[in-house]
């Protein structure tokens, strides 16, 4: 029987490390992950090779740096490049490789690497894709073409509490399906399991009982320059245009971003409770 330890990677999109209690912060609740942190080793200089996501996830499952893999730019249709992965050297060494979640990779059911992929793409439908995993689970249950029935968008900060019941939630399901491959390991095997979460990444969409947890909670306000006051012709591109994208200007709108944002990030870290236990 291999003696090898099995590795668990938890991966989630647009979460900075500063938002954790372990970091100081009092108005986000991440009592799990606090725990982790206080029990284990907290890489507190590490940064993405790319703020931006697909060719963060190029880096991250690559090795490479963008300059080397190809993609600075979100390139959603270019292919991984044909280099080893972190799925297929895991695969080589002997692992059991299973991703569940998010990958973003094109075509979308490239599996980079791993043995099997439980594939959740938010909605996205590229070169023949007509439905991703968690898709087809909302249609076995009821629910077909109801994913996006929130009315939220992918790249806003709006946010509602989620419609439908919470086991059809994608961070649920994503939970609930990770759980169910590490059920059914290979026990010859060590395995290699990629937990790969959509949130907090907009839609805001948590269930109503995370978004209550933030009532009482006194939510900060972002610090800006007074630079930001200034004549919008004088005002870098960036910020005008992202002030323009993200209609959020009064303080109540931002307070409620805040809160939406942050029940994600608590409703990740009950769910992590589950794939631990």
């Amino acid at each position: 029987m291999d003696k090898r330890k099995n590795v668990l990677f938890i991966c989630v999109d647009e979460w900075p490390g500063y938002l954790f209690g372990h970091e100081g912060r009092s108005d986000v609740m991440t009592p799990t992950i606090d725990f982790l942190a206080s029990e284990g080793i907290r890489m507190e200089n590490a940064y993405s090779e790319c703020p931006v996501c697909i060719p963060a996830r190029r880096s991250l499952m690559t090795g490479l740096s963008p300059r080397h893999h190809g993609d600075r730019v979100y390139s959603d249709r270019m292919p991984m490049p044909d280099v080893p992965t972190m799925a297929s050297v895991f695969h080589d060494a002997g692992y059991q490789t299973i991703a569940v979640g998010k990958l973003h990779v094109y075509p979308q059911r490239d599996r980079i690497g791993f043995d099997d992929v439980k594939l959740h793409e938010e909605g996205r439908h590229k070169k023949g894709m007509m439905q991703d995993d968690y898709e087809r689970f909302l249609a076995h249950n009821g629910y077909s073409g109801l994913e996006m029935s929130h009315a939220m968008c992918n790249n806003n900060y709006l946010y509602r509490p989620w419609n439908l019941p919470e086991e059809m939630h994608p961070t649920n399901w994503t939970t609930r399906e990770m759980c169910e491959m590490i059920i059914r390991k290979d026990p010859t095997r060590p395995a290699f399991w990629y937990l790969s979460y959509a949130a907090p990444h907009p839609p805001l969409v948590p269930p109503k009982d995370y978004i209550d947890l933030y009532d009482d909670v006194d939510i900060s306000m972002p610090v800006c320059g007074e630079w930001t006051h200034n004549d919008p012709d004088t005002l870098p591109y960036g910020y005008v245009y992202y002030s323009n994208l993200y209609p959020i200007k009064t303080d109540k709108q931002k307070k409620m971003a805040k809160i939406g944002y942050y029940a994600g990030c608590t409703y990740i870290d009950h769910q992590i409770r589950l794939v631990i236990g």
